[in-house]
This record gives C-alpha cells, structure tokens and sequence, in this order.
C-alpha cells in the first residue's frame, strides 16, 4: 500500500480546484513536469487532500536540484515578485470596482482575470510543499551524519540545531502586523493622533482571517481591540519593537555562525539558503492567497445573485462551470451543487494526467479503488517533528475550523490537521500546537518559532486520536503527544 501525504482542514470546493488545476498543466508548462497525483475528498464542509508521499519527495528533490544554485534561485525570487507586483495591479484595480454594477460580460472578465492571476500565483506556489518536505530528509541526514562525524561538543543537540537551520530569517505577515501595531501604540504612548495611522492599518490588513471555506473584512473596531490587546500585553510597545528587532538581529547571526562552523559543502549551503527562503514564502504565498479568495467570493457572490444562488452554493460550483452560470445557458444543472456539498471527490493522475471529479456512490468507489484507510483509537500517544520547543499539559481543543479554533480558552492546546494564517489569533492563545501535518516549512511551525509556541508537527493522526477535553502532555523535546490521566 502506498504510503500518503494527508493534510485536513474546512474548506469549499471552487478555490481548493483552482488551485489544483494551477499544478496541472500550468505547473508542467513552465517546469517540465506536473505535480503529484492528487486526491482531495469532501465529506460536507472538510476536505481531506491526499499525495503519495515518493511522488512529493521525488519533486521536491527535481525542484531543490533547479534551485538550490544562487543564480536559479534568484531567478525564482524574481519571477514570484513580479507576479506578486501584476496581483497588486489587479488588487488595486477591483479595489475600486462596483461588481453589481458591471454587465454579466464585464463580470465574467472580471472572474476570467482573478483565475488567471490565482492560477499564476499557485504555479511557484505549488513548490512550497515539496521543497520543503524533502529538505527536512535532506537535512536530518545531513545533521545525523555530521554529528557522527564530528565531536558533538561543537555543536547544540541534533534538535536545537535542525530548528535554527529550518528557521527563516525573513519576517511573516503576522510578525509584521504585529510590528506595525506596536509601532501604532508607541505613537499613541506619547499623546499623538492615530486615527489615520489605524484606518491605514485596517486597510492593509483587513484580509488576516480569509481562509478557503469563509472571507471576512476586519473593519477599524476589530484593529481598535487588537490595538488595545497589544498596549495590555506590551505596556513598553517601544521597547517591545527594540526587544524583537535584536532577537531577529541575534538570531540571524547565531545561525550564519552555526553554518560557517558547520563547514558545509556548496550544495548543503545553497540547501540551507533555499529553505530560507521557502520558509518565508510559504507565509508569502498565503498572504496573497488570503487577499485573491476575499475579491473570488465577491465575483461569485454577484454570479449567485443574479442567478439565484447563494455564496455557499457558488463556493461548490467548478471554475469552468462559471462562463455556463453567467449565460444562462441551460447547460448547468444546479442539482449537482446540494451533491458536491454533501459528498465529492477530484482526482488528478499525475502519470496519465487525466482528471477525474464526482460525487455520491462514485466518489465512494473512486476513494475505496485508491486507498483505504485506518486508524487504532485504542492508541494513547503520537510523534511527530519538533517545530517549536517546549513541554506541556493541558486540554485538548480539536477542530479544523479556525473560527471555531478561536473559542480556544486558557490552558487549552490546538490541535488541528494544519494551520493557516485565519488560525493566529488561536495560535498566540494556545498553550501549545499540534498538528497532523506539516514539515520545516508549514505555517504552524513557522508561526509557533516567531511567538515562542511549544509545537509538534505531522503526527498524522492527532486530530484522530485526541478528542476535545482530552488532557494531554506535549513533550517538546521528544516530539510526543501522549493523553494523561
């Protein structure tokens, strides 16, 4: 039986296929080769997505041989930025947009446009998963080898020293939000007007809980509370600001220090610098993401009024669904949409490249010809990568909904399939992070570093085995989490 890659999480159908059909044939276009196979199975508002585990190895070493040389990274750096720089073209331009007002041709230009800068965004982004999981092979057995070699007294243990070279120098969006308000509450510390300075910031990040099952706008009284949280928690904002600047400042040199120590070849160097990178930009990627579903649920909100369906149900429908939707043509047979919402199933064969989709006994079928899959609840602990380090107990919070996710009480340890950047919020609350999936590069591990989270990642099976109330210990050193009486 094939060994798979499972990630969990809410989510619809519309955003989750334009994504797939990105790494199809978009992705083998412009690097030679498609990515994985891909099964993504909803069973109501959960998607369960699946990638056999050699197939994502195997890319991920095609992509870190192409890019782990300087010049060929840098060029990746580039061609990201620039389609970074065409979303904001078009970010800015919908800004100022009244969809209800624009023809249903006008509209679906409009849709066509969004598609097309989805698809383009997702093609760099969809080596974000594989660079990364195959890093984390590439680097323990580096770090396992050199510690055998060498005398350990050189160095820290095998796991302080994986998580500062796994660790990305760069800055998240959450530490930067963060950054920017602490600035915000120093001017307003000293007695200045900063009125203007939080309606700016409210603009700005006003996409911070979008994830692909809901949008939200976070509107001025959201930021004002935010605001006030931060002056509570950080009566000194400024020196706040100072404190987490030499922490970045400390830790860039730590580990630019414990590479040169490390006496690495030209390849394990550019490897490290590569992960660096994809460390950041798996965050990256997602910002941009965040702020493209926001204006997606706008286009399709209108498509649904017009043609009498709601947001939900637009959210089910497929990208070349929509030209047929908009026309009015007959073709659409919107019975299909109360099916996918109950039960359905996409299959991409990375091999034939054939792509599969449907609903009820079929996707039953389809799923049971693939794989099958059990778990033993009798099981008592789970193990998985240190991403953070830390050891505590308390009470489990099982869900896959961020919104749900943020009802998160005192004492209480998240534990999710996987996080993304609408789950923060729960996140700084947490007194822990569990995850079932994830590697050196996922968002939990990027995030529970920054703020100082004690977190284990790809357990597989957390969110299977542990239910709400559980009292659990998390052991961040050994990479366990067990329950406890």
């Amino acid at each position: 039986m094939s060994k798979w890659l499972e990630w969990e999480r809410q989510a619809t159908v519309h955003s989750i296929v334009m994504c797939i059909e990105a790494w199809t044939e978009p992705v083998k276009r412009e690097y030679g080769k498609p990515w994985p196979t891909i099964i993504a199975i909803y069973n109501k508002d959960i998607v369960s997505w699946y990638d056999p585990w050699d197939e994502l190895l195997g890319y991920g070493q095609y992509a870190i041989n192409r890019f782990v040389k300087g010049e060929e990274r840098d060029k990746l750096i580039h061609d990201i930025n620039k389609r970074a720089n065409e979303l904001d073209k078009l970010f800015e331009k919908f800004e100022k947009i009244d969809f209800d007002k624009l023809t249903d041709n006008e509209l679906e230009l409009r849709y066509r446009q969004l598609y097309d800068g989805y698809v383009s965004w997702f093609v760099p982004g969809g080596l974000v998963e594989p660079v990364g999981h195959q890093s984390e092979q590439l680097l323990r057995e580096l770090l396992e080898n050199k510690l055998r070699d060498e005398s350990r007294s050189e160095f820290p243990s095998f796991e302080e020293l994986f998580s500062v070279l796994t660790t990305t120098t760069l800055e998240s969006f959450s530490k930067r939000q963060l950054l920017d308000l602490l600035k915000i509450a120093s001017r307003k510390n000293i007695g200045e007007e900063i009125t203007i300075e939080l309606e700016e910031h409210a603009k700005k990040y006003f996409w911070l809980s979008n994830n692909y099952y809901s949008t939200e706008i976070l509107d001025l009284e959201f930021f004002e509370n935010e605001l006030k949280t931060v002056m509570k928690d950080y009566p000194n904002p400024q020196k706040q600001i100072v404190d987490m600047e030499k922490d970045a400042a400390d830790f860039r040199l730590k580990k630019n220090q414990l590479v040169k120590q490390m006496a690495l070849d030209d390849f394990n160097t550019q490897l490290i610098e590569l992960v660096n990178f994809f460390g950041y930009y798996s965050d990256y990627r997602k910002e941009y993401v965040m702020k493209m579903l926001h204006f997606l649920d706008l286009i399709l909100a209108e498509i649904g009024k017009r043609r009498g369906f709601s947001l939900k149900q637009m959210k089910y429908t497929l990208p070349e669904e929509i030209a047929s939707i908009i026309d009015n043509d007959g073709s659409f047979k919107p019975d299909i949409i109360e099916k996918r919402m109950e039960r359905f199933l996409y299959h991409v064969d990375s091999k034939t490249g054939k792509v599969e989709h449907g609903f009820g006994n079929w996707s039953f079928e389809k799923q049971k010809e693939i794989f099958g899959l059990k778990v033993d609840h009798n099981v008592l602990e789970v193990s998985g990568m240190v991403a953070s380090r830390g050891s505590v107990i308390g009470r489990a919070r099982v869900t896959m909904s961020a919104t749900k996710a943020n009802e998160i009480g005192e004492g209480e340890i998240l534990i999710t399939s996987m996080t993304s950047p609408d789950f923060v919020p729960a996140m700084k609350k947490a007194l822990a992070i569990v995850t079932n999936e994830g590697g050196i590069l996922c968002h939990a591990a990027v995030v529970s570093r920054e703020f100082g989270i004690p977190c284990i990642v790809g357990t597989k099976i957390a969110t299977k085995i542990f239910k709400t109330g559980d009292r659990i210990e998390v052991d961040g050193e050994l990479g366990i989490v067990r329950k406890v009486s």
